[in-house]
């Protein structure tokens, strides 16, 4: 009993070690690096990192040269077992915005090594309360609008189905 005891302990400590000092700044810059050979480049940002998260203030996204949005704040929670996004303020530009009028207020993504092909998504935008998933092993995007708002700019994306509307793509 001692043993387990002593097991447990010592592989809780490990994990909160691994969290505590993990370099996220790095993790960042490498998830950038990745992102740049498929043509998407995060410019402009301003980076605080702290123990548990860190922060991605002001940063604009450009997609093949071209900017295609802007959000206040994206804070990345990397606790290894489960994983968040978060954003505020987001709001397309330029190109982006003529094609797709939409502005996000908040936005949640989370990811758990429980399901890994499995990212939650949960969004608060000019359109309504959203709520979908994005399955990395299939490639689908599904996206339900749980309470719409004003969904006529983006309506000609979206489908109805039993329980509303709904987006679906593969990537």
């Amino acid at each position: 009993m001692r043993v387990v005891k002593y097991l447990l302990t010592f592989l809780i400590a490990l994990y909160l070690g691994l969290i505590l000092f993990m370099p996220k700044s790095n993790l960042y810059y490498k998830a950038e690096a990745e992102l740049a050979k498929q043509g998407v480049v995060i410019d402009n940002e301003e980076i605080q990192s702290s123990i548990i998260d860190f922060k991605i203030l002001h940063p604009v996204i450009y997609y093949q040269g071209v900017d295609i949005a802007r959000a206040s704040l994206i804070k990345i929670t990397p606790l290894l077992l489960i994983n968040r996004i978060e954003g505020e303020n987001i709001e397309l530009l330029n190109v982006a915005k003529k094609f797709l009028n939409v502005t996000i207020n908040s936005f949640n993504a989370n990811h758990s090594i429980l399901k890994p092909y499995l990212v939650k998504l949960n969004i608060d935008g000019n359109f309504g309360l959203a709520t979908g998933y994005i399955n990395l092993k299939e490639r689908v995007v599904h996206i339900d609008i749980v309470e719409p708002k004003d969904i006529n700019s983006i309506k000609k994306f979206l489908k109805k189905g039993e329980k509303g509307w709904y987006y679906e793509s593969k990537f």
